[in-house]
């Protein structure tokens, strides 16, 4: 089955991701800092359908697995969910740069994932709303 992979500390949004990916037919692989990610995902890779990252972390940033995944091909689109839009526009042009797929959908408002997060997702996976 396909993945997605996420980077994101917050507990709430982790079970929002879950939830939706869920509902996309994506098996889903969480991390909650940027250096376990960078050390881990490569064995993920393979199977992944879609990245989702954040920026703002306790442990790295999005922009440290940014920089990991533009050093290799890409193999998937790319999410940036951060709401820290100074530094979205630096792990989007890292990832541009090395040819991955890339495109921002900012935290606003409620039920985000359901709604922005979700559709931006089904238009990089082909999938009918």
């Amino acid at each position: 089955m396909k993945r997605v992979l996420i980077l994101d500390e917050d507990a709430g949004r982790r079970a929002d991701f879950q939830r939706v990916a869920r509902t996309l037919g994506l098996e889903v692989k969480v991390w909650d800092d940027a250096h376990t990610m960078q050390s881990e995902c490569e064995h993920f890779l393979k199977d992944a359908a879609l990245i989702s990252l954040e920026h703002d972390l306790d442990r790295g940033s999005g922009l440290d697995v940014a920089k990991f995944l533009a050093e290799r091909a890409p193999v998937c689109p790319v999410i940036v969910h951060t709401s820290n839009s100074d530094r979205s526009y630096s792990i989007m042009n890292e990832l541009r740069f090395a040819n991955w797929m890339v495109d921002r959908v900012g935290p606003i408002g409620d039920r985000w994932v359901d709604k922005y997060w979700a559709k931006k997702a089904r238009e990089f996976l082909g999938v009918a709303a």
